[in-house]
């Protein structure tokens, strides 16, 4: 059994790439709290 860790390469991401995850998390965080929103005030 080989060991696959040691052939794996990690790769840091610029702070860039984590501000654009942040923001599409909130995003998509705020689009789900919308949709929660108007689902129950359409109950």
């Amino acid at each position: 059994m080989s060991d696959r860790v040691a052939d794996e390469v990690v790769v840091v991401s610029d702070d860039s790439d984590n501000t654009v995850d942040a923001l599409a998390a909130v995003a998509l965080v705020a689009i789900f709290v919308a949709t929660c929103v108007f689902w129950v005030a359409s109950q």
